[in-house]
């Protein structure tokens, strides 16, 4: 299973991971060249398989996120399931899970409780919130974390907030539990020693929230403003003729730059617009100036113009467009894979990427079905083939 080449190649992760956190903490883990053992209840799997979902009775979230993996279905409420997974665990130099707080303690696998057997392992949680807090049994998804960390009040428009359907808190917990992972390596190779490494979704939030958190530090109360920045203007989304594109003037070079472009260099020594500050003042009548400008122009042309005149922005693409797009499949950030029962699938890449490593090098593997390395990884372990009929036939595997 191993890759050679590969920085992490050797190195064998069980992962008790569920939804999106951990298992993209271990997908990015998996394309490193580790070995990772997706642990999952018999019958259904983890959440996110969703076998009743058709076609194919896999969730394609679970497929996106779990490539190069594999699979082994474990009861860990069955003494002999927990049994097995400790025998696994002699072998494993990472384990990472995210369930709600005490549930790994009820299974008897708490880091309290199995760090003296193995002194070596890495046992690295993600949490919705920090083991010790006062939130620690709340569940946790995504949204409710914007919710609680204050993500969700500062977003959206002034007379209503709203959440974000992307996880990026999510994705970002399972990120900074690599880094922490890989921080938990290199320290074991200088001292022998493992550790319990943690993240938490909030903690997580409250960096990314920083550049809201920095105004409240000073006094300040962030005001949702949509699509609006409080401290540069004209910012914002403008109609385009065949779309939106999003203009951000940060300095006054580019207002100055922009003015010029759609034909109001008197605008520049005005002084209702002689800064940030005074335009802000006047939002709406210089977006519906700005709007006036870019809607007789076609939103992929208009880009190229301005990024040419050094003016950030963008232009505001759906997902369907993105997902097209070349470069993402350039970048391999969506990968060609297959699925027995789906046919072909794209599976989500890395966004590490190594020199040493290219990653079209790399053999991908396809996301395992639920159980399908049982015979394989449990025969290393001693258990043959009378014995695992009998754990399958008694729902421990």
């Amino acid at each position: 299973m191993s890759l050679p080449g590969l920085p992490l190649d050797g190195i064998r992760v069980i992962d008790l991971g569920q939804v999106y956190a951990v298992p993209y903490c271990t997908l990015q883990l998996a394309a490193m060249g580790a070995d990772v053992i997706k642990i999952e209840p018999p019958v259904t799997g983890e959440v996110l398989r969703r076998p009743e979902i058709p076609p194919g009775g896999a969730g394609y979230s679970f497929l996106m996120l779990n490539a190069n993996k594999r699979s082994v279905t474990i009861n860990l409420k069955d003494r002999r399931g927990y049994e097995i997974l400790l025998k696994l665990l002699e072998d494993a130099d990472v384990l990472v899970e995210n369930y709600l707080d005490g549930v790994m303690e009820s299974f008897g696998l708490g880091y309290d409780q199995i760090a003296a057997r193995f002194p070596r392992l890495i046992y690295a949680s993600g949490k919705g919130y920090g083991s010790n807090s006062r939130y620690a049994k709340l569940g946790s998804m995504d949204n409710t974390i914007q919710a609680s960390s204050g993500s969700i009040s500062i977003t959206g428009f002034p007379d209503h907030p709203v959440k974000t359907p992307a996880t990026f808190i999510d994705m970002g917990t399972g990120s900074h539990l690599v880094s922490g992972i890989l921080a938990a390596l290199i320290h074991r190779g200088r001292t022998g020693r493992g550790q319990h490494v943690e993240v938490a979704m909030l903690d997580v939030a409250i960096a990314a929230l920083t550049s809201a958190v920095a105004p409240a530090l000073q006094g300040m109360k962030f005001k949702r403003l949509g699509n609006r920045h409080w401290g540069a203007c004209p910012t914002n989304l403008y109609p385009a003729r065949d779309g939106e594109i999003l203009i951000f003037c940060l300095t006054e070079a580019h207002w100055r730059t922009l003015a010029k472009l759609m034909g109001r260099e008197e605008l520049i020594a005005d002084p209702r617009y002689r800064n940030h500050g005074a335009r802000l003042k006047i939002a709406d009548e210089l977006d519906a100036m700005v709007s006036d400008w870019t809607i007789a122009q076609p939103r992929d042309a208009m880009v190229e113009g301005l990024i040419e005149a050094g003016i950030p922005c963008a232009p505001v693409r759906t997902v369907e467009e993105v997902i097209a797009d070349p470069e993402i499949a350039q970048r391999r950030m969506l990968i060609d894979s297959e699925y027995p029962t789906r046919g072909p699938i794209r599976v989500a890449g890395t966004p590490i990427k190594m020199s040493d490593a290219p990653e079209d090098s790399r053999p991908m593997r396809r996301p395992p079905e639920l159980g399908e390395h049982n015979a394989e990884v449990l025969a290393s372990i001693g258990i043959g083939a009378d014995e695992l009929e009998r754990l399958k036939r008694d729902g421990v595997i």
